[in-house]
């Protein structure tokens, strides 16, 4: 192969350069700013959660489908006739994967509402935090949030591939959908 003409090298090394900054600059967005002390303080003094997830070995093997409609009879909110189209579609043929599609709408609803209550976008780390905010400072109900945090559990073991196939079948995942969006337009109506 004959050399590069001067332009083309120039090209390459102005693309290599360019592809290097933009990425310096990403990472640089991302990272997170320091909390004030202030407010590392009132994290201490709050209780701790007792929503963890149950050890691997003690969790229930009852149907995920009749414990997420369980759950929602208790909050009073009652599911969708369908799931979104997308969702429906996903859980044809992988219900796991439906399960993150359709928490999607629920955390964006999730963040609205802790912001409309007044939290700073910068004082709240997760979801879990901003769940917590929102039952504390807001009209959220202890049902309503028992039920958002066990679907965030969900959630979080069918992305990180925890969720065996006997746990999470298509009406499980079905359930799921078609409690998000009566769930999101719930926080919506959050002050």
């Amino acid at each position: 192969m004959d050399q590069l003409e001067p332009q083309t090298v120039l090209i390459i090394v102005g693309g290599i350069f360019l592809l290097i900054v933009f990425s310096l600059v990403r990472g640089a967005l991302r990272r997170k700013p320091k909390k004030s002390r202030s407010r590392k303080k009132q994290r201490t003094t709050k209780p701790t959660s007792s929503r963890r997830s149950p050890p691997r070995g003690s969790r229930p093997t009852r149907p995920l489908a009749d414990e997420l409609l369980d759950l929602a009879r208790q909050a009073g909110v009652k599911s969708a006739r369908r799931a979104e189209r997308e969702v429906e579609r996903v859980v044809k043929v992988s219900p796991g994967a439906a399960i993150p599609l359709a928490w999607g709408t629920v955390e964006q609803g999730i963040e609205r509402a802790a912001e409309r209550v007044g939290a700073e976008p910068d004082d709240l780390d997760s979801t879990v935090d901003m769940l917590r905010y929102l039952e504390s400072g807001s009209n959220l109900s202890h049902d309503h949030a028992r039920l958002l945090h066990m679907m965030r559990q969900l959630r979080n073991r069918a992305v990180h591939g925890e969720l065996s196939k006997d746990e999470v079948d298509g009406d499980g995942a079905q359930m799921f959908g078609k409690l998000a969006r009566p769930l999101t337009d719930l926080l919506d109506k959050l002050r």
